[in-house]
């Protein structure tokens, strides 16, 4: 049996990425699903920058490098470059659909961050 050491910060992170929004909102709102879509949205742009936080916290700098080059420089040069024509709405749809990226391939490789502990039993 492989025993891991505790990460209160990974235990965090896991809690973010398991909490099902859908549960979270009013029975009302289950009947439109574009409110579903919106309080979606809107919980991963507010745990955004916990979630930045507990990345810095576990020294997963390369991953708040890789947030920065994939999900804030986008925002940036397309708002910049797209800020007086009629597709300034994609410098914000765009990004957020990059951020929905990102917080899925975060979710899919932080649960091989722990590390093992290792604890000679005798009775094993």
């Amino acid at each position: 049996m492989i025993v891991f050491k505790p990460n209160r910060y990974l235990d965090k992170l896991d809690k973010i990425f398991k909490t099902d929004i859908e549960r979270k909102a009013p029975s009302i709102a289950l009947m439109n699903n574009d409110t579903i879509a919106r309080s979606m949205i809107g919980y991963a742009i507010i745990t955004t920058p916990y979630i930045l936080w507990l990345l810095y916290k576990l020294k997963k700098f390369r991953w708040l490098l890789f947030f920065g080059l994939f999900v804030v420089l986008p925002y940036l040069l397309l708002n910049h470059f797209l800020k007086y024509s009629m597709w300034h709405i994609i410098s914000y749809l765009f990004p957020l659909f990059l951020l929905c990226i990102y917080h899925m391939m975060l979710k899919n490789s932080y649960q091989n961050w722990r590390e093992p502990l290792f604890i000679n039993k005798k009775d094993i």
